[in-house]
Formats: C-alpha cells, sequence, structure tokens
C-alpha cells in the first residue's frame, strides 16, 4: 500500500480481509465503497466540501467542460511519471482528474494514489474508479512516507508547502494548477456589480525550482441552466453570494465566462 499509519508512521499493509494494518497495531477497514479513512482529527463534523458541492463538481465536471485542461494535466503527469512511478494527487475531489490521470499512467505501470479531506469528495472519486488507492486525509498531514511518490498532483486545492515537499522523492515533480487572473470573469461578472480578477500567486516555492509555467485558456458556453448552476454551486461563490446575486446568476439562460488555468511544474532539490 502507498498510504502508510498516520499515527505511527509506519507502513501499511493489506490484510485479506483488506484491512489496513501497520506493525504498531493500527488498523484502518476498507470502506464498502473502496476507501480508507486516514484523518487526523478529533474536530467532529464536516470536511472540506460538502455533498452538494461535490455532486454540482461532479455533473459539471462529467459535462466535460475542462476537458481540455483534464487532458492537459493527464499529458504532463504521463510526461513526467518514470515507468512503474507512484503519482499522488492531493486534494483529488470527486476524482474527475484522478481518473483522466490514472488512465494516462497506465500506459507506464505507474500506481495512483488519491486522498482528500472530504469524506462525500472521497466515496465518489473510490466509486469512479477502484483502481486506485483512495483515502479520507488532509493536506497538511500527508499519511505518506519521506520522499514517497515520484509526481505530486495539486490541483486548485489547499497546498501544504512543507508536507509537499517531504513526499516528494528528490528529483521528482510538483504539478500544481491553479486559477488564471481571468478565471470564470464572466461568472463573477454576472453575480457582482463589481467583479474582480484573481491576482496572481508567488510562484516560489522552498525545496522546488520552477521548470515550466505554462497557460491555457478558452472561453466557455454554458446554454443550459442545470450547467450554469452546477459551476456556481461547485465554486466557493455560492456561499459567499447574497440572495440578490445568486438569484441573478441562477436565473440566466446562457453564460459565456473565460476558462484560463495556470500550471506550475516544479522539480524537487
Amino acid at each position: 500500500m502507498i498510504f502508510i499509519c498516520p499515527k505511527c508512521k509506519e507502513k501499511l499493509n493489506i490484510t485479506d480481509s483488506g484491512t489496513a494494518r501497520c506493525a504498531g497495531g493500527h488498523s484502518y477497514d476498507r470502506s464498502r465503497q473502496g476507501y480508507y479513512n486516514l484523518l487526523m482529527s478529533e474536530r467532529g463534523g464536516t470536511h472540506g466540501d460538502n455533498s452538494e458541492m461535490v455532486a454540482a463538481r461532479r455533473a459539471f465536471l462529467s459535462a466535460g467542460h475542462y476537458e481540455p485542461f483534464a487532458r492537459e494535466i493527464a499529458g504532463i503527469c504521463r510526461s513526467l511519471i518514470p515507468e512503474g512511478g507512484i503519482l499522488l494527487d492531493a486534494g483529488c475531489g470527486e476524482g474527475y482528474y484522478t481518473e483522466r490521470v490514472r488512465r494516462e499512467l497506465a500506459k507506464k505501470n505507474a500506481r495512483v494514489a488519491a486522498f482528500d479531506i472530504s469524506k462525500d469528495a472521497v466515496i465518489r472519486a473510490a466509486r469512479r474508479s477502484a483502481a486506485d488507492e483512495y483515502a479520507v486525509a488532509g493536506s497538511y498531514h500527508m499519511p505518506l512516507a519521506d520522499a514517497s511518490v515520484d509526481v505530486l498532483l495539486n490541483t486548485f486545492s489547499p497546498m501544504a508547502a512543507e508536507e509537499s515537499a517531504r513526499v516528494v522523492a528528490d528529483g521528482g515533480y510538483f504539478v500544481m494548477a491553479i486559477p488564471g487572473e481571468e478565471h470564470l470573469f464572466g461568472l463573477k461578472s454576472a453575480i457582482y456589480d463589481e467583479p474582480y480578477k484573481n491576482r496572481p500567486k508567488d510562484t516560489a516555492l522552498e525545496g522546488f525550482s520552477l521548470v515550466e509555467k505554462r497557460e491555457l485558456r478558452y472561453t466557455l458556453t454554458l446554454e443550459k441552466q442545470e450547467d450554469i448552476r452546477a459551476l456556481f454551486m461547485m465554486t466557493p461563490y455560492a456561499y459567499r453570494t447574497d440572495d440578490v446575486g445568486r438569484e441573478r446568476v441562477l436565473s440566466l439562460a446562457s453564460l459565456t465566462t473565460e476558462a484560463h488555468f495556470i500550471i506550475l511544474i516544479y522539480r524537487r532539490l
């Protein structure tokens, strides 16, 4: 198993019954959906995206609206992974990108592990593909050994710099996707009287060198209200918008917006 015990950091081995157990005696049952709960937290309640946001993202992505971006990400990961290597998708959400990457990496006999802090998201991800190792876990306490992955992937998820540097092997790669300045500006224009552009982020990352920066942008036109609703509900805007703005965007018959992605490729020093 790629994941390790979050309590004692020992290797996890899978028993005949599917339970993951370490030498320290800690064990984690495999859920019926196919994931392991390795989240180390004493807080109750919901972690990460809730079921409504996860369902909206599944609907929107499954309709193919981010297909060019998914294809680009999968191609990059395939070009970077060594034969028989390991890729970790940190903050995998409902597994759309994980599945695309997994299909590409199968051509190089690579292994894929993925986790998200949202249990609702991981349930959907594990249902999408039984070939990957899925876990409920957080980016700031990744249940992985030091220098254990060849490629770390992060698409629009919280980024823990220290943990990211810890788990990537020397000479390995970290692929991070962030929204460009004009990403979803058309959506924001429909919501807000004074829409704003995303601020450029500092690309410096301790422990890594930036080897390439790619930019992908295209115009996205949504002509179904269910697609507009799915896009709106999968973003944080759905929970930051007042009733007037929400009604304005959800009543649209069509929406044209910019899809603007920045892909940063780092190499571990």
